[in-house]
C-alpha cells in the first residue's frame, strides 16, 4: 500500500486500476476494506484511489490539533494533487461522505461527480447524538473497546439479518477494533467528536454543481432513510436511491445491488468513457 506525506503525517492509500479516477472515503472505524466488493468491480474500468483515514488501517494516528471535517476534505485535495489527478469523481460512505460533499463544494472544477452513500449532512439528531458521545465517553479513558462498546457498533453498522447470514463479517469488525492500538484509539475518539458534533451544511448543498447520487440503506439505524429524502429535496438534481435489506454498511452488506447502482451512476458521466455493460456484467 502506497503511501505519502500530508500536513507533516503520512497516509496510505490504495491505487487500483486504470481509467478515470475514483476517490472513496469510508466510514469511521472501518479502512478502505469497506469498499472491497465495489474494487473488485470499480478497478477493471477506473483507477481508484481509497486512502485509509487518520488513525485508520495504515495511515497515521492523530489528535485533536487542527482536526476538522473542512480540514480532511483539504487533505484528500492535496493527496489528489500530490498523485497529479486533476479531474475525479468522489466516492464518499458515512464520513468519506461528510468531507466529499465539501470536497465538492470547494473544488467544482476538480470533482466530476459525488456519491454520497450512508450519510447524512446534517447534525445530529439529539438521540443519535447522546448515544454517540456517550459511547465515545466509555471509550476514551481506557484506551480500549470494551464489548459493550463493540455491541453496540454493531447494532449501529450492521441489520440483524446480516449479523446472522454473515457472522464473519460481523466478527472481522470485531476482531480489528479489539487489537487498535492506544494511539489510534485516541486518534478515532478525536474524530468522533468533530463529526458526532458537526455543523450542517444541508442549506448549502444545493450549491453542488456535479451529478450527485445518494444511496440509503433500508434498515439503518445510523442515518435513517428520511434523511436522505431530505438531502434529495434539497438537490432537485441529484439521484435517490434506497439498497434493500441492508444498514449503515451496505457496500458489504449488500454489494450486488451497490455495484450495479454504481456502475449505472458512473457510466453516465460523461468523462469517464464506460460503456454501462461491461461494468454490470463482467
Amino acid at each position: 500500500m502506497p503511501s505519502c506525506i500530508i500536513n507533516d503525517r503520512e497516509m496510505h492509500y490504495l491505487d487500483q486500476g486504470e481509467g478515470f479516477p475514483l476517490l472513496l472515503g469510508h466510514s469511521i472505524l472501518w479502512d478502505s476494506r469497506a469498499w472491497a466488493p465495489q474494487l473488485q468491480l470499480l478497478s477493471e474500468h477506473f483507477r481508484c484511489i481509497v486512502p485509509d483515514l487518520w488513525s485508520h488501517g495504515r495511515s497515521q494516528s492523530v489528535d485533536e490539533s487542527g482536526l476538522s471535517i473542512e480540514a480532511l476534505a483539504e487533505e484528500y485535495h492535496l493527496l489528489m494533487q500530490q498523485l497529479g489527478i486533476e479531474r475525479y469523481s468522489v466516492l464518499g460512505m458515512s464520513t468519506g461522505g461528510l468531507w466529499g460533499a465539501r470536497l465538492a463544494m470547494k473544488y467544482p472544477d476538480e470533482v466530476a461527480s459525488l456519491t454520497l452513500i450512508s450519510c447524512y449532512l446534517g447534525i445530529e439528531t439529539p438521540e443519535n447524538h447522546g448515544d454517540l458521545l456517550q459511547l465515545i465517553n466509555m471509550v476514551e479513558p481506557m484506551d480500549e473497546i470494551p464489548s459493550e462498546v463493540l455491541d453496540a457498533i454493531v447494532e449501529l453498522f450492521f441489520t440483524e439479518e446480516t449479523q446472522a447470514l454473515h457472522p464473519a463479517l460481523v466478527e472481522t469488525l470485531r476482531f480489528d477494533l479489539m487489537f487498535l492500538s492506544p494511539e489510534q484509539i485516541r486518534g478515532i475518539v478525536a474524530l468522533c467528536r468533530i463529526l458526532f458534533q458537526r455543523q450542517s451544511v444541508l442549506d448549502e448543498i444545493a450549491a453542488i454543481r456535479c451529478p450527485t447520487l445518494l444511496v440509503a440503506g433500508q434498515h439503518d439505524r445510523s442515518h435513517r432513510r428520511a434523511q436522505a429524502e431530505e438531502m434529495a429535496q434539497l438537490m432537485p438534481e441529484s439521484q435517490f436511491s434506497v439498497i434493500e435489506n441492508a444498514g449503515h454498511m451496505l457496500t458489504l452488506e449488500q454489494p450486488d445491488q451497490v455495484n450495479l447502482l454504481l456502475a449505472r451512476f458512473l457510466a453516465s458521466i460523461d468523462e469517464a468513457n464506460v460503456d454501462v455493460s461491461k461494468l454490470v456484467f463482467i
